[in-house]
C-alpha cells in the first residue's frame, strides 16, 4: 500500500501537470455563456431532459466559442456580457441561414453573395 504522502504529491503533481496542459479559460465569459444558454433553454417548453442539456451544452459552447467577435462588434461591454449575447443570438441565425440555405438554388446564393437583388 502507498504511503499517504507520496500519493498526494503525486496526485499533487498530476494535478499541476493538467493544469498546465490545459488552456485558460475566461471564467467571465464561461459564466455569461452558460447564462445566456440558461435563458434559450428555459423559454422552449416542450424539450424532454436530455435535449435540454444539449441545448444548454449548444448553446453555450457558442456562446464562449464567439464572446471574442461579440467584444468586437461591441468593444464596450466585458467578456461575460459578450458570452451572453452571443448564446443567444448565434444559434437562432445559424437555423434560419441553415434553412435558407436548403430552400435557396445556387444562382439565388451567388447572386445575394453579389450584392445583386
Amino acid at each position: 500500500m502507498a504511503d499517504p504522502t507520496s500519493s498526494s504529491i503525486t496526485g499533487l503533481l498530476m494535478g499541476l501537470g493538467l493544469a498546465t496542459a490545459v488552456p485558460q479559460i475566461d471564467g467571465e465569459a464561461l459564466f455569461g455563456a452558460l447564462l445566456g444558454a440558461w435563458v434559450v433553454t428555459s423559454i422552449k417548453r416542450d424539450l424532454k431532459t436530455w435535449q435540454r442539456l444539449g441545448s444548454l451544452l449548444l448553446s453555450a459552447g457558442v456562446g464562449y466559442l464567439f464572446a471574442p467577435v461579440g467584444l468586437k462588434v461591441v468593444p464596450f461591454i466585458n467578456s461575460g456580457g459578450a458570452a451572453f449575447a452571443c448564446a443567444l443570438v448565434v444559434i437562432p441565425i445559424s437555423i434560419k441561414a441553415m434553412l435558407w440555405v436548403e430552400q435557396a438554388d445556387l444562382f439565388e446564393i451567388l447572386r445575394r453573395i453579389r450584392g445583386g437583388s
